[in-house]
């Protein structure tokens, strides 16, 4: 069987093998037909020289053969979305918060659809990859990116929805989720910063909280006015590093200025862009 007969890919296969080898234990494959004079033992008269002739032989052959297939049609950019990107500084923070404080996250998004924002469209492939089982975060993120969403869905099928998502209730979209805070913590968080702080500070020197009470602490920062966030992580940051609880009091302070310097990074610079409500843009994809 000549070598145009077992076809060049597979004499190139066999070329491929022998380079892993090497010449010294085993000689390159033997070729003929009209290409098979390129290669002749007068030429090369050692494997590694022929070797390398049939190499430059294939890949000439390879190159010649090749046929290009019709033309693709050019690809349909997404609609134009007048809102303006979002700050570069609010991309490093989204990076941050679905890192460390995944919580925010909703925070995040809400605040910047509301106040006229659209997400840069680097983050976008990763927000819709995060929420492919989750209706109404898949919504949110939709509602974020803007037109680019569908558009990337319809051409990278790991960024469409993991199941056939339903649409969420119009009641839930929009809205930031409730989180599990015991009583005496809820009444806790509706009075002043300096006092929500100082007993939180206080509760985590002495002992009274500690990592056990690390979620419902977390959910409570999540929700407390944000005006009152840069007191309590000026509190916070007062435990003593001899506390057992001080790495958690530093990690509560970080959390309390992460989301008071995400909430200023997405406020807005000048006139926001007419856009529709947020309920009516915050449809989940096809």
């Amino acid at each position: 069987m000549t070598t145009t007969e077992r076809g060049i890919d597979v004499h190139w296969d066999e070329l491929v093998t022998v380079a892993l080898l090497g010449t010294d234990r085993r000689d390159p494959p033997p070729i003929d037909g009209p290409i098979g004079d390129v290669v002749a033992d007068a030429m090369a008269p050692n494997p590694a020289e022929r070797m390398l002739t049939e190499v430059a032989a294939a890949t000439s052959v390879r190159r010649a053969a090749f046929v290009p297939r019709d033309r693709a049609e050019p690809m349909t950019p997404p609609a134009v979305d007048q809102r303006p990107v979002c700050p570069p500084a609010a991309v490093r923070r989204w990076l941050h918060v679905v890192a460390s404080w995944p919580v925010l996250e909703d925070e995040w998004t809400l605040t910047l659809i509301e106040h006229g924002w659209r997400a840069d469209p680097q983050i976008v492939p990763a927000m819709l990859a995060r929420h492919r089982t989750d209706a109404v975060r898949r919504a949110h993120a939709v509602a974020a990116a803007g037109p680019i969403a569908e558009w990337l869905a319809e051409h990278v099928e790991s960024l469409r929805p993991a199941t056939s998502l339903a649409r969420p209730d119009r009641e839930r979209i929009g809205v930031l989720p409730t989180l599990p805070v015991p009583p005496d913590l809820a009444d806790l968080a509706g009075q002043p910063g300096e006092r929500i702080g100082a007993v939180l500070a206080g509760a985590l020197e002495g002992g009274a909280l500690g990592p056990s009470h690390r979620n419902v602490l977390v959910n409570t920062l999540a929700r407390v006015a944000p005006d009152e966030l840069g007191a309590i992580a000026d509190e916070l940051e007062q435990v003593s590093p001899n506390a057992m609880a001080y790495g958690l009091a530093s990690s509560l302070a970080d959390l309390a200025r992460t989301r008071r310097v995400m909430l200023d990074e997405l406020a807005v610079p000048g006139p926001p862009v007419v856009s529709p409500p947020v309920r009516e843009r915050m449809v989940t994809d096809r």
